[in-house]
This record gives structure tokens, C-alpha cells and sequence, in this order.
């Protein structure tokens, strides 16, 4: 009797620590898929979250991954920069946790450019109509 019992101690450890072991590997993998763990992964949201915001407010979507490069600080990814030249005009500034939460999307249109455009019309326009005279 005694060896059927150890047996069993033996076969009951068994099956109870390949539970535990698969309970711990699922909610390992739960929580990496919640996490934005590599520069590509932050560059691919930063740049849907960018777009949405840019749709939203301007009807356009310019943005793709690799217009901004992401990077990790202090367990926050930061992608993008407020400037003037942008993309035709538009540029995007996103901060967000490594969890995808605490999002925070700016975007803007920079009228520089197309003022740069007009005054470059402008002294063509000028310039032919000195040659004309």
C-alpha cells in the first residue's frame, strides 16, 4: 500500500505543477500582447493614433510608422515632433505608456509652408512682369 501511494503523491505532483505551469505561461503571454514592447510595435500605434487625430481634425491621414522615429523614456514611448515643414505641412507629436494607455496625440498644420509657396507665386509673378515691361 505504501508504494501506491507515493505513486499517486507522485502522479498528483505532477499533473498539478503542469497546471500551474500553464496558468503561469497564459498569464505571461496576456500580459505581453497589453504591452507595446519593441520601437516598430510604438512607431505602428503612434502612427494610427496620429492619423485618427489628423483625419478627425484636418481630413487627412499622412502619417505612416517610419515618418517619426519612437523611442522609450522612462516607460513612455515618444514618437514624433511639432515642426513647421512636417509632412506636406502636418506633424504629429504622441506619447503614450508602454501598456497603450495615457495617450497623448497632438497634431498640426503648418501655414509656413503654404505662405513660402504664395510668396515664391508671388515674386515669380513679379519677375515675369518686369520682363514684360
Amino acid at each position: 500500500m505504501d508504494r501506491y501511494l507515493k505513486v499517486f503523491i507522485f502522479v498528483l505532483a505532477v499533473i498539478t505543477s503542469g497546471a500551474f505551469g500553464a496558468c503561469v505561461l497564459q498569464a505571461n503571454n496576456s500580459e505581453s500582447k497589453n504591452q507595446i514592447i519593441t520601437e516598430k510595435q510604438a512607431a505602428v500605434h503612434a502612427a494610427k493614433l496620429a492619423n485618427e487625430k489628423c483625419q478627425k481634425d484636418f481630413g487627412i491621414s499622412p502619417f505612416t510608422p517610419g515618418s517619426y522615429e519612437a523611442e522609450l523614456v522612462d516607460s513612455k514611448w515618444h514618437w514624433g515632433k511639432i515642426e513647421p515643414k512636417g509632412i506636406n505641412g502636418y506633424s504629429a507629436k504622441v506619447e503614450f505608456n508602454k501598456d497603450g494607455s495615457g495617450e497623448n496625440v497632438k497634431v498640426a498644420y503648418s501655414t509656413d509652408r503654404k505662405k513660402l509657396q504664395e510668396m515664391r507665386i508671388n515674386l515669380n509673378s513679379e519677375a515675369d512682369q518686369e520682363q514684360i515691361i
